[in-house]
């Protein structure tokens, strides 16, 4: 018995690559701040700004692919105009 199609599938692929963008962005930006606090003798002061560019830039992606997945099965899941039942008399 076939209980999921492909379609459920592709979309449970979009959304689990949706969830890795915020912690990946924090990821990269850590560690970019950790190797400059290391090379330039900063502190903790590269760690926390690259943290915080990390965050908004993946709070920024996040936004956007989440607007694109809602847009794009939007489009998807419309009726198609001038069907059987567009409303018209007679149509």
């Amino acid at each position: 018995m076939r209980w999921l199609k492909d379609t459920d599938f592709k979309k449970l692929a979009e959304i689990s690559s949706l969830v890795m963008i915020l912690p990946s962005s924090i990821a990269v930006g850590l560690v970019i701040g950790y190797l400059l606090d290391r090379w330039l003798k900063t502190g903790s002061w590269m760690l926390l700004l690259w943290l915080v560019l990390g965050i908004v830039s993946g709070l920024l992606n996040l936004f956007r692919g989440i607007r694109q997945y809602f847009e794009k099965n939007q489009a998807s899941e419309k009726p198609p105009e001038g069907g059987v039942d567009s409303g018209r008399p007679g149509g």
